[in-house]
């Protein structure tokens, strides 16, 4: 493994060196800055309103999104490093939003809303204190992708599941196994990033060789 230049440069991961423009204005980023827009709209329409229907189509377009705007920075090659910071972020901010409303309205159990609040908020601090320390940016990897896709069609679910005209709550009931699901692929991807990147960069070392497998 290569280690941390003697003169303190500080490792940066491949995807840091030439792969992404600087470029702020750019069509995937805007789609991305879109999905956080309508995250209102969808949490008003749920809440507010009682369509649950609605809502749900609208999530799923939010999180259909998510896929959009990573598919169309890599075809039209507008992939920037804005976009690397706030595609995650808004997944984040997106799961987050929905399971503290689904917490509140009751609609999923107290200890499901903590375990996700705490990993959400355990990886924002990893990744912050990874960067300013070591002006590393971790790249998401494959189980955490997988994990938020998992959170991101199991929403939808657990609102539609609220509906009581027709009656659906069966979907509700399968979109909580799909979070429980989703939440243990996402510790996972948590582990990865703490004894694969963080204790790494601790001891010294260049993650690369181990981070992006």
């Amino acid at each position: 493994m290569p280690s941390q230049d003697p003169k303190g440069s500080d490792p940066k991961s491949p995807s840091e060196v030439g792969s992404a423009s600087n470029r702020v204005l750019t069509l995937p980023n805007v789609i991305t800055i879109s999905r956080l827009a309508l995250l209102p709209v969808a949490i008003y329409l749920a809440v507010g309103r009682r369509q649950y229907i609605a809502a749900t189509v609208l999530i799923a377009f939010i999180g259909s999104t998510d896929f959009l705007d990573g598919y169309l920075a890599r075809r039209l090659n507008q992939v920037s490093e804005l976009g690397k910071i706030i595609d995650p972020s808004a997944d984040r901010i997106v799961i987050l939003s929905i399971g503290v409303t689904a917490f509140i309205e009751g609609w999923i159990p107290w200890y499901l809303a903590v375990i996700v609040l705490f990993r959400e908020i355990a990886i924002s601090i990893l990744t912050s204190f990874v960067f300013s320390r070591f002006r590393y940016r971790i790249d998401v990897i494959f189980a955490g992708k997988a994990g938020t896709l998992a959170l991101l069609c199991a929403l939808p679910g657990i609102i539609l599941g609220q509906s009581k005209s027709p009656d659906l709550h069966f979907i509700a009931d399968i979109a909580i196994a799909l979070t429980v699901f989703g939440i243990a692929i996402l510790y996972y991807a948590g582990y990865w990033y703490l004894f694969k990147v963080l204790i790494p960069l601790l001891k010294g070392s260049s993650p690369d060789s181990l981070a992006r497998k």
